[in-house]
């Protein structure tokens, strides 16, 4: 996979690389480069211990826990950081390459409160977001896709940038975006408002015809001229920063934070907004409503005996 080529002990041994191919093959597409990034690190880690896969302890995997604990990430960085270490050495030991299972009984990082930590925008803020949007311009039509196709559909980034103009269909009588590999690799359906299809449609315009396997969303040129070439993860999230209200620390997976914060206040069901968001389990999703608690709206409300 990208970058397993860096995962090398010092005598130029391949110690982790059948341990990266076979996790990778376990991955969806989507998570393969957050992985790649991640095993990496560990790696790198590793070497400047003047250790090898195969001389890794569990003293060792420990000291690689009290690592991250120190560096300024969060929680939930330093738990996804730490269990691709875990899950490596767990392909090594099943791959023979060490002895024993070092990783038995270390706790990763549990992350606080029962909220997720993504900045979630007001309906105010979002309106604002939007506006700020030059659509006299094609990179402008583009970006106003890009940023209402996320606050208001929840998908990911990566899903984002994977959609091709043959992802987007016509479902009983509406719009929908099929996401082929989501989360888990995963395929789902992603319902399109009508604001969302028209914006889409209006930045379509202006691109060249293409077949069902051309993205959608597509990377400019200077002097706002659209290309062929796909955006990239990274892409998005310097268009999300672009315009993110000043101060804020919003990202793409805070547009996505957004989406189902808005559509629970707004009366959609859990249930509802876990499948539009793709997850499993819908505690992950009750994490995403940032404003539980509404005055205006209250469970005693409907005590109406």
């Amino acid at each position: 996979m990208p970058g397993s080529n860096l995962i090398l002990s010092p005598d130029g041994s391949h110690e982790l690389e059948q341990a990266m191919h076979d996790i990778a093959g376990q991955l969806a597409p989507t998570s393969q480069r957050i992985y790649a990034s991640d095993a990496r690190h560990f790696a790198h880690w590793i070497l400047q211990q003047g250790l090898t896969p195969g001389t890794m302890t569990r003293s060792a995997m420990i000291d690689y826990r009290r690592y991250l604990a120190e560096r300024d990430y969060s929680k939930a960085t330093k738990q996804r950081m730490f269990s691709i270490a875990v899950r490596l050495m767990r392909e090594q030991h099943k791959n023979g390459g060490i002895a024993i299972n070092v990783t038995d009984d270390i706790k990763g990082f549990q992350a606080s409160g029962d909220e997720t930590t993504h900045t979630a925008l007001s309906k105010s803020e979002a309106r604002d977001m939007l506006k700020q949007v030059d659509t006299s311009t094609k990179q402008g039509k583009r970006d106003y896709a890009i940023l209402l196709t996320l606050l208001k559909t929840g998908l990911r980034r990566s899903e984002l940038v994977a959609l091709n103009r043959g992802n987007l269909k016509m479902m009983d009588g509406h719009h929908v975006a099929i996401v082929e590999h989501g989360k888990g690799d995963k395929k789902r359906v992603v319902k399109l408002r009508v604001d969302v299809w028209r914006a889409l449609e209006d930045y379509l315009a202006i691109l060249s015809s293409g077949t069902p396997e051309t993205p959608v969303f597509v990377s400019f040129r200077r002097g706002d001229h659209p290309t062929d070439r796909r955006m990239t993860d990274k892409a998005i999230e310097l268009v999300v920063a672009k315009y993110a209200p000043e101060g804020s620390d919003l990202t793409p997976h805070g547009m996505r934070a957004t989406f189902a914060t808005l559509a629970l206040e707004g009366d959609a069901s859990l249930h509802q907004v876990q499948y539009a968001m793709g997850h499993k389990d819908p505690r992950t999703t009750e994490r995403y409503q940032k404003r539980k608690l509404n005055l205006d709206n209250n469970a005693v409300d409907v005590l109406n005996f």
